[in-house]
């Protein structure tokens, strides 16, 4: 990106909850993205790592998903060998000081009670226990209360071992770089480093739960609720349909959910529909936070709209709104080097190549009227749904649940 002034680089670890046994080492993944931020051989205080990013102004980050943990550091395009050296640093002699993991502890337990206390988010917890029942990705990225209190300095360094290895570590770079630089300065940082076999995640195998709908009572001056479903692996055939149907139900302000549920009949203030995917599976869901006295009409109007584009095609003109939605999205993003970095980098470490964004967008425009209609009939169908809830009264939304689902 020749134009740009900045440049972001990043180290990605093919490494996330889903490699986690949840009662025995249950936000391991996440708490050791902390944990590499708090001191070097080299750089031995958090203070020291922050001081030289903030120095030359630039922002030093990290995330935690179900199958990845990537670490970033943006900078002025002249620092670029900075950011590098800073993030090999991390990833190659961390100290893991047991003071710094025991103080750490508590900022990751405060972290699980933020998102405890905000039901719109906290919300979004409890249907995967519904989609894929017995497997990792049901559980909380963040992880076990029980494991942040008690996991061992010794079982943290094995865990880095075992997945931070070349194997399993993609470095990405997007901004006003030099390719070839950066090749000779990952060779330097990180190539004498040992590989060995990365143990694989277990496939999901099993999914959707018997039971319908998992309440939480919690006194909340909304009723939070996510409906729910399985949906397609990342790469589908499917998955661009699905991508659309997400976008026409629930994306924007003009979306079919936000123009029912909210501007015709006042019933939420937010209400949106999104599409998660993973290797092997992927997930569709709907948001709403309702008053608790609509929370059964609410519930009756998503899943006619659920109902409605499994039956009618849709309009051409709104099927080219949603591609263009997407189309413009993606573009947008690519203005950001960040971006391009977290798309390079995710792609690589997940499915070991990088589709363009003009081949994404080419599957986008194929797909047809005739797909949406059959791919929702499919994912959408009533007996495929799931239904999360946060209420004072949990019962209510149940009973309108089940009904609207028969």
């Amino acid at each position: 990106m020749p134009q740009a002034y900045s440049a972001t680089v990043s180290v990605t670890a093919g490494v996330g909850s889903r490699y986690e046994q949840f009662k025995q080492n249950g936000g391991v993944s996440h708490f050791l993205e902390h944990l590499f931020f708090k001191g070097t051989k080299r750089r031995p205080s958090t203070k020291i790592i922050s001081e030289q990013v903030d120095a030359v102004g630039g922002y030093a980050n990290a995330y935690t998903s179900n199958e990845l943990t990537s670490f970033y550091i943006k900078v002025p395009y002249q620092q670029t060998q900075l950011a590098m050296d800073i993030l090999a640093d991390m990833m190659r002699n961390s100290l893991f000081d047991a003071g710094e993991i025991d103080r750490e502890r508590g900022v990751v337990l405060e972290e699980m009670n933020v998102y405890r206390d905000d039901p719109a988010s906290h919300v979004h917890s409890l249907t995967p226990h519904l989609l894929w029942p017995n497997h990792p990705l049901a559980e909380d990225v963040i992880g076990s209360e029980k494991v942040i209190k008690s996991v061992q300095r010794d079982e943290i360094v094995v865990y880095r071992d075992t997945f931070y290895r070349p194997s399993n570590l993609v470095i990405a770079a997007a901004g006003k770089v030099d390719h070839d630089k950066l090749v000779e300065m990952a060779e330097k940082l990180y190539g004498d480093m040992k590989d060995k076999k990365i143990p694989a995640s277990p496939k999901v195998k099993e999914v959707l739960a018997g039971k319908q709908t998992k309440a939480l009572t919690q006194d909340t001056a909304q009723t939070h609720l996510v409906i729910s479903t399985v949906a397609y692996p990342y790469r589908h055939p499917k998955e661009a349909a699905a991508r659309l149907i997400a976008a026409i139900l629930g994306r924007g302000l003009s979306s079919r959910l936000f123009l029912n549920v909210r501007e015709r009949k006042g019933l939420a203030y937010r209400v949106n529909a999104s599409l998660d995917t993973f290797t092997d599976t992927g997930a569709f869901e709907v948001y709403a936070g309702v008053g608790h006295d609509k929370v059964e009409e609410a519930i009756g109007a998503i899943c006619y709209e659920l109902r409605h584009i499994t039956e009618q095609l849709v309009p051409e003109g709104e099927l080219n709104k949603a591609k263009n939605q997407i189309r413009g999205g993606l573009q947008m993003a690519m203005e950001s080097n960040s971006a391009v970095v977290d798309r390079l980098s995710s792609q690589l470490t997940l499915m070991g190549s990088i589709r363009t964004v003009e081949e994404t967008l080419a599957e986008l425009d194929a797909v047809t009227a005739q797909e949406i209609q059959r791919v929702a009939a499919e994912m959408l169908a009533p007996d495929r749904l799931r239904m999360g809830i946060i209420s004072p009264n949990t019962a209510p939304a149940v009973r309108a649940f089940r009904k609207a689902t028969k």
